[in-house]
């Protein structure tokens, strides 16, 4: 288990590491949730939009957990494990996730671990090591539980500005459903049939029928576009309307720019050279090809 207090403590002498934009960075936004027991794929089958049976030990997974309504509670990445199914998702979803499922976990024999204290989550892009879990053609994510190995895993690889991973996300529009956004929008309002994190073929599964009905109808009336923003860094969940006062767009995540950069939104007006302003603050959005 990890010792926080002497982790926090080498994460401040890792600050003074110089970043470049190849490497490993520790990501606090990232937490895990840990699913053991008997009948955790049977379990998780009827939750997950993806299919879990077809889950590697090697390879993450994109996946998403729907509520009734078809909304998207939490989503992020899984993999399986000897003695079950690990589930990544953002920090702010553990708890408010584990309560969602305590009332369907006590019909099964599944348990949920929040192991968002005992084990912290790294990101690697054009690293030098060859472990950790496939994400993607060039990314990684390492889950570590012994601080020894987690020193070890800063030490021998580059430092990766954290900014760097975010950026990667929101360029490649991989959507991290967080706290403030949390059963708002539909799967394919956040892009997550493009990246695979639906299974249409794999049977029912909690909000099922209704996302079945979206992808019928071909498509949404919101999806997910990429934004380019300047002036206050827009958290999840800040809503921006168009110079004409409409709402064109809800941010899903920002990346770690100071004073301008670029964001994940759902958006009703994602057309390029659209301006506009966010009425909770000063911040100016223009969408992006």
């Amino acid at each position: 288990m990890i010792d926080h207090a002497r982790w926090q403590t080498y994460l401040t002498s890792l600050a003074q590491k110089p970043t470049g934009s190849r490497g490993v960075c520790y990501l606090p936004e990232l937490a895990l949730l840990r699913f053991t027991g008997g009948d955790t794929l049977t379990f998780l089958q009827g939750y997950l939009t993806s299919d879990t049976f077809e889950l590697r030990e090697d390879r993450l997974s994109p996946t998403a957990l729907c509520n009734l309504k078809g909304r998207v509670v939490a989503n992020g990445w899984c993999n399986k494990h000897d003695n079950g199914v690990d589930l990544i998702v953002h920090r702010s979803l553990t708890q408010p996730l584990g309560k969602f499922l305590k009332n369907y976990l006590v019909f099964s024999k599944t348990e949920l671990t929040d192991c968002s204290d005992s084990h912290v989550v790294f990101g690697s892009i054009n690293a030098g090591s060859s472990s950790g879990l496939h994400l993607g053609e060039e990314q990684r994510l390492f889950v570590v539980e012994e601080l020894e190995i987690a020193t070890k895993l800063c030490e021998s690889e580059e430092s990766l500005a954290p900014g760097d991973w975010a950026s990667r996300l929101i360029r490649d529009e991989i959507a991290l459903v967080s706290l403030p956004v949390s059963e708002r929008f539909l799967p394919q309002m956040l892009g997550l049939e493009r990246a695979g994190a639906i299974d249409f073929a794999k049977g029912c599964y909690l909000g099922q029928e209704v996302v079945a009905r979206a992808q019928h109808r071909g498509k949404v009336k919101r999806e997910l576009a990429r934004f380019g923003w300047q002036g206050e860094r827009p958290p999840a969940g800040t809503e921006f309307q168009t110079t004409d006062g409409l709402t064109s767009g809800v941010v899903i995540q920002t990346d770690a720019a100071a004073s301008g950069g670029y964001c994940l939104a759902v958006s009703s007006a994602a057309r390029a050279g659209l301006g506009s302003e966010n009425s909770q603050s000063a911040t100016l959005f223009q969408s992006v090809q």
